[in-house]
């Protein structure tokens, strides 16, 4: 926000972009990286934590992609890397709609996990993790993967066939019902808009393939878009002071 109040948005895009670079990196570096969270792990934090190769998670952990409570859309891969793990599921490859709603669904109404047991089903952890319950082992055990993986192969980069416009309609009604329905208000509507933009992967189509490159610029520009607007500007600031969501 201080980079938006002196009206520096190349800042913003610069941060941005280094943060994408930095969570790639980190996900396909020839050395395994683990995350190890505790508390807290919402937004950019989590992004971080999907983006490793492994979790070592205490008990105690809140997680989840809450950036449409202050109008914005996950931009550091928490889009790409969610919808990736959704399309590897039976129901995902059976049908190419499947994932890309769902996690409309996850990210759209800012859905959190209060514990591992409730991040699994939302793929918020995927296969990759172990849970501790004393916080003080995380790192010893993060160090014991390092040590049992000295053959680490990093994973090949994600490529989708999404469908465009043709699964954007389907988000689209879904925004329109809750408009219609006073559950949103107008930003509501347009950071709907601009989510549905990113997790249909923008104008492609079945026939496409949609590069991991590609779903970070989608995110990128969304996250963009909607900083420079007013509303989303007074939805930051008023959770920055307050702690609670604005709906405008």
């Amino acid at each position: 926000m201080e980079f938006v109040q002196k009206n520096d948005l190349k800042s913003v895009e610069k941060f941005i972009k280094y943060f994408q670079q930095t969570c790639k990196h980190l996900k396909y570096c020839k050395n395994p990286v683990i995350s190890a969270p505790s508390g807290l792990a919402l937004g950019g934090g989590e992004e971080v934590v999907l983006q490793s190769n492994y979790v070592v998670s205490h008990t105690n952990i809140v997680m989840g992609l809450v950036e449409t409570i202050v109008g914005l859309v996950p931009a550091g891969g928490g889009c790409k890397e969610l919808l990736w793990r959704w399309t590897q599921t039976d129901e995902g490859k059976k049908d190419k709609d499947y994932a890309p709603l769902k996690v409309f669904d996850i990210i759209g109404y800012a859905k959190t996990a209060s514990s591992p047991q409730e991040a699994i089903p939302l793929k918020f952890l995927d296969t990759n993790y172990e849970v501790m319950i004393n916080r003080n082992n995380l790192l010893s055990n993060a160090r014991v993967f390092l040590r049992n993986n000295k053959e680490f192969i990093p994973p090949k980069e994600c490529k989708f066939n999404l469908s465009g416009e043709q699964v954007r309609k389907k988000m689209h009604k879904v925004l329109d019902d809750l408009y219609n329905d006073k559950k949103i208000l107008d930003h509501g509507m347009e950071v709907g808009k601009e989510l549905a933009y990113v997790l249909s992967g923008g104008d492609t189509d079945l026939k496409q393939e949609v590069t991991e490159d590609q779903m970070y610029k989608l995110e990128l520009n969304s996250f963009m878009k909607l900083i420079e607007t007013d509303k989303t500007q007074k939805r930051i600031l008023h959770t920055l002071k307050t702690g609670k969501p604005l709906v405008n």
